[in-house]
């Protein structure tokens, strides 16, 4: 039940993010300027480095765990003795969690990490390519570049608690989530050629994927509460 309220809480925080950001962006504020080169580098610079702090999560994401999370990953009770079940792609490797791994005949990697990754890596990509090359656009546009990222986020968060997910929609549905951020905060930002703005654009996204993360871990204690082992690694 705790963990139903934290997700709830936090998607009504995301919700109210997205609907600030939208009117902000319709209603901008009255001294908004001209976006140059060095504001790009502020604001890009930053998503940069969220990006790169994603990368790392993706990569190894046990070490923000440990912090965040209680869940006793990966053990099996019996008479008060903890014994350690295998994992592929960091998962459990058991039957409610195949549609969360890619696998190969070597490894398994998880679907949503890589995706994750290859959603950083991409933008960041794309940000360096806004920071150096990008020319005005007109409002609607990037308005519209503003619906889309937050449609790729909401579908990103029906893709991970959907129950009859697929390994490779779920990579990208994680990589379209990590390019919604990137057009949520473009928009935003030339929208309203506010550098405080743009970052709280920022740290919004980051809100938006803590709310991924606990959608993620409450599918996974589902899955572990509808299966018939014992292990309960969620």
């Amino acid at each position: 039940m705790k963990q139903k309220k934290t997700v709830i809480t936090y998607m009504i925080l995301s919700v109210l993010g997205a609907v600030l950001l939208l009117l902000i962006s319709i209603f901008p504020p009255l001294d908004a300027g001209s976006v140059y080169l060095t504001d790009r580098l502020i604001v890009g610079g930053a998503f940069i480095a969220c990006c790169v702090f994603g990368i790392s999560l993706a990569i190894k994401p046990g070490w923000i765990r440990r912090l965040s999370n209680k869940a006793n990953h990966g053990a099996e009770i019996t008479k008060g003795v903890k014994v350690k079940r295998s994992r592929r792609g960091h998962h459990p490797d058991c039957h409610g969690f195949q549609t969360h791994i890619i696998n190969t005949k070597k490894k398994g990697f998880c679907a949503g990490c890589t995706g994750l990754a290859i959603g950083s890596v991409s933008s960041i990509i794309f940000t360096a390519y806004y920071i150096v090359f990008w020319v005005g656009i007109p409002w609607i546009i990037l308005f519209l570049l503003i619906l889309l990222g937050i449609l790729l986020i909401v579908f990103n968060y029906m893709e991970v608690v959907n129950p009859y997910k697929k390994s490779f929609l779920h990579l990208i549905s994680n990589v379209f989530l990590i390019i919604g951020f990137l057009l949520v905060v473009i928009g935003v930002f030339q929208s309203t050629g506010n550098i405080f703005i743009g970052i709280s654009a920022v740290l919004i996204s980051f809100l938006w994927l803590d709310t991924r993360i606990q959608l993620s871990s409450w599918r996974h204690t589902k899955i572990c509460k509808t299966c018939k082992k014992t292990c309960k690694a969620y």
